[in-house]
């Protein structure tokens, strides 16, 4: 007689209770995210069928991504795509994964341009090129250039880029901010640079230290040394009018005004914009001629 084979039910159990013992961020969502995407369905399909037996090879299937995931190795790089403003993208350790604060850049966005109005802006930083993707299916006339300092992340931003149909209107290219963008070409300048202070190392989880690029994660020691030389570059590529978009972190928003104020009398319209958690998150400033 054939052994009896263990059933979903089952397997979803042992799965979270082995995440559990290795303390991952939700060993229960992580165990269905791993099995479903094992087994190739969706969480709902999970838990329409709990009884399902299930076989040697789709056990097989399981057991090395849940290894993984008991690692501490984020769940978006193990199933190789994350969303981002209702999008799907490809991740992989090359880029940062995206996160919802990020979204608040696209929502600034809409409120600075008309949906059907022709402007040009660069994504500094692009990592996997969420923000610039978003706001070129946002904006149909818009066109960019998306930057960043790492060839592997630009080759996963290429690919989500043709993914979203939209990289016949973006140029990419490896370069340290924008020292390459043609003077007063830019409408817009939107950057999620790293902001991170490598003294804060430490205090972080151990699913992003020990498994995100360290290069778009730690901007210096203190994390903020990155806003200043971009800010520079901005003031040479820039249009009259032209508005900059920077994400920041915790207890950055205040200084990064100051230092706006105070780099040139042509910054105006300095703001601080919280995310939905209420954290200061963006500050927006345009440069006037």
């Amino acid at each position: 007689m054939s052994p009896t084979r263990p059933i979903l039910r089952e397997i979803l159990a042992k799965s979270t209770q082995f995440l559990t013992t290795k303390q991952v961020d939700s060993p229960r969502l992580s165990a269905e995210l791993v099995v479903a995407h094992a087994l190739g369905l969706n969480r709902l399909d999970l838990f329409l069928d709990l009884d399902k037996p299930l076989s040697e090879p789709e056990l097989a299937r399981i057991r090395p991504l849940l290894k993984r995931r008991g690692t501490g190795e984020p769940m978006a790089y193990i199933l190789e795509r994350r969303e981002f403003y209702g999008l799907d993208f490809h991740v992989s350790p090359e880029v940062l994964i995206p996160r919802p604060d990020t979204e608040l850049g696209v929502e600034l966005a809409l409120k600075l341009f008309d949906r059907e109005h022709f402007f040009c802006f660069a994504d500094v930083g692009t990592g996997s090129g969420a923000l610039c993707v978003t706001l070129l299916k946002l904006f149909p006339q818009a066109r960019a250039v998306a930057t960043d300092i790492s060839s592997g992340a630009l080759n996963v931003a290429t690919g989500n880029l043709r993914q979203h149909g939209v990289d016949q209107r973006c140029l990419l290219t490896t370069g340290d901010l924008l020292r390459h963008v043609k003077a007063c070409s830019l409408d817009l300048i939107v950057s999620n640079l790293p902001y991170i202070g490598e003294k804060e190392a430490k205090s972080l989880s151990r699913e992003v230290v020990a498994f995100e690029p360290r290069l778009a994660l730690f901007g210096g020691l203190e994390g903020d040394e990155l806003f200043a030389p971009l800010l520079r570059d901005a003031q040479e590529v820039l249009i009259n009018g032209g508005f900059v978009l920077l994400e920041v972190g915790t207890n950055q928003a205040t200084s990064l005004c100051d230092q706006i104020q105070h780099m040139s009398p042509r910054w105006t319209d300095i703001e601080v914009h919280k995310d939905l958690a209420g954290h200061e998150r963006f500050v927006q400033a345009r440069l006037r001629w």
